[in-house]
């Protein structure tokens, strides 16, 4: 593989990873800290049983609540995009929705919550309000990100076909993942969380640098078809309470060799971003059967 292109490649960093998601996850803080004036006066009002009051400002309290978690849910999805080199912009615009939200929670604040009647003067500021705080969450936050990342990579495929195949490995990792909640084995529980973990980093990696598609997707079939097959054909059969321990022990023994070549894929890609992949999928099958798990 050229220089060029291993320079060109980005490397998978935790600790990056770790603080980009930490900054995203408190973006957005002060949109939940806001309404809390609108939280007492509604209790005061509630208290003196002034009941327009309290349905009031009680509504605008909640209006800017969901505008809140709408924001945070987007934040997350945008710091998820920010991460990858290569990933689809984020379907639902939940931060253009929060917008809207936080601009006409404003704005019906502000006519019904404040003195002036239904005058015409009245109506026109609030409105002006509420336009003037939409226009100051986009300032602040942003619109969602609307253009999918390729990263600048070269292609032999369409993009399409990549996020195809990076989204049915995080279906298999996630089936993985539900499949080891139904077993009942701190120790192997333990495995495949380690497992998970390096999938998810090897997934990952991928994003970073999808331009070996074919080998990627033919590694991804190997272990993530294999890994997902014998973990729920293990699960359906503990949980039959038909499990025995030399099930247990083979089960172990092919969870350690998928182990140990995850590690081996993972050292491969941090060293020269390719991978060696000659080993087909009916090896891994024929293990499983002589194993006895499947």
């Amino acid at each position: 593989m050229s220089s060029t292109r291993q320079s060109s490649a980005r490397r998978y960093s935790p600790e990056e990873k770790t603080l980009s998601r930490a900054k995203y996850g408190l973006k957005g803080f002060l949109l939940f800290i806001l309404p809390a004036p609108l939280l007492v006066a509604a209790i005061i009002s509630l208290m003196r049983g002034e009941i327009f009051s309290t349905l009031v400002t009680g509504t605008a309290f909640s209006g800017f609540m969901i505008s809140a978690m709408l924001a945070r849910k987007g934040f997350k999805r945008e710091g998820k995009y920010q991460r990858s080199r290569f990933a689809k912009a984020p379907g639902v615009p939940f931060k253009s929705i929060a917008g809207i939200f936080f601009g006409v929670t404003t704005g019906l604040t502000a006519l019904f919550a404040t003195s002036g009647g239904f005058s015409l003067d009245h109506i026109f500021n609030s409105v002006f309000m509420g336009a003037a705080a939409l226009l100051g969450f986009y300032f602040s936050y942003g619109l969602d990100p609307h253009k999918d990342k390729t990263g600048g990579v070269s292609l032999s495929v369409s993009a399409d076909e990549v996020f195809e195949a990076l989204e049915a490995a995080e279906i298999k990792i996630t089936a993985i993942e539900t499949a080891s909640k139904n077993i009942n084995n701190l120790e192997l529980d333990q495995h495949l969380r380690r497992i998970i973990k390096k999938a998810r980093n090897i997934v990952e990696t991928i994003k970073n640098n999808p331009n070996d598609l074919d080998r990627a997707r033919k590694f991804l079939k190997v272990y993530l078809d294999g890994t997902q097959r014998v973990t729920e054909s293990y699960a359906k059969t503990h949980n039959k309470n038909a499990t025995t321990d030399t099930l247990d022990a083979n089960f172990k023994r092919v969870l350690n060799t998928i182990e140990k070549t995850f590690d081996e894929q993972d050292e491969k890609l941090k060293e020269d971003d390719r991978f060696d992949l000659d080993v087909k999928i009916e090896v891994l099958e024929t293990q499983l059967k002589r194993e006895g798990v499947v």
